[in-house]
């Protein structure tokens, strides 16, 4: 993503929302490979009074530039960055993680390594298949699913069209999902403020969304989902 591409999903987005508690700049992978990541931070701070907290994700293995450092400590009131450590090259993490700490951004950090993980290790959410499930077994998933139940939307983009989840999200841009316009908000499809506002307040109110029957269903619950330890190949039939 370009500063400018930001810029444009931020504009669009804050027309129809007036605020957003915690917005997420980046997801998966490492976040601070991307070489312009100070100037995406600079530019979500263009809109710093719509937001409470700007959240960025690491995985603690790639040493800060100079720039990142500078940006870091100028936006630490609204930033906070989760830390997710695998133990695959501690002296890195360590040393890394004392590169944060000196800016004095809040961090919240989980282990994903060895007995204890967080949140008990990764969830598998299964293949990109139709399950065939009844509208009561998906009202009960989607009603049942962390992100439902505790987060209340975990809301994803990467070029203007907004799911309520990341499984509804990654799916429809892979092309494994059908593309159902009901269930994600298009930012750039000419319709109102009010217009897009209603949409999200729809999808926030659905029964169950097309992923959830793409999904493996109960996801992140704390009872219901299976887990692996983080990073662990698994096979799958498991």
């Amino acid at each position: 993503m370009t500063a400018n591409e930001e810029r444009k999903i931020l504009s669009a987005a804050f027309e129809a929302i007036e605020e957003i508690g915690i917005l997420h700049l980046t997801g998966g992978g490492e976040p601070f490979l991307h070489p312009k990541l100070d100037v995406l931070i600079e530019t979500a701070m263009e809109f710093e009074d719509k937001f409470n907290q700007l959240m960025l994700f690491t995985n603690c293995t790639v040493p800060l530039s100079n720039n990142l450092v500078e940006a870091l400590k100028r936006y630490r009131s609204k930033l906070i960055v989760q830390v997710s450590q695998y133990g695959v090259r501690p002296e890195i993490e360590k040393t890394v993680l004392a590169q944060f700490e000196s800016t004095g951004v809040p961090l919240k950090v989980e282990k994903y390594y060895g007995e204890d993980q967080s949140f008990g290790g990764w969830v598998d959410f299964g293949e990109w298949k139709s399950n065939g499930r009844s509208v009561e077994e998906l009202e009960k998933i989607f009603g049942n699913c962390a992100v439902t139940r505790d987060m209340h939307g975990n809301w994803r983009t990467r070029d203007g069209k907004v799911h309520w989840c990341s499984r509804s999200q990654r799916g429809t841009e892979l092309g494994f999902l059908p593309n159902n316009s009901d269930n994600y908000v298009d930012l750039f499809d000419g319709s109102s403020p009010a217009e897009k506002r209603a949409k999200f307040e729809q999808i926030a109110n659905a029964r169950y969304l097309v992923a959830c029957d793409f999904c493996s269903g109960n996801q992140g619950t704390n009872d219901l989902s299976k887990r692996f330890h983080a990073a662990e190949q698994i096979g799958c039939n498991q």
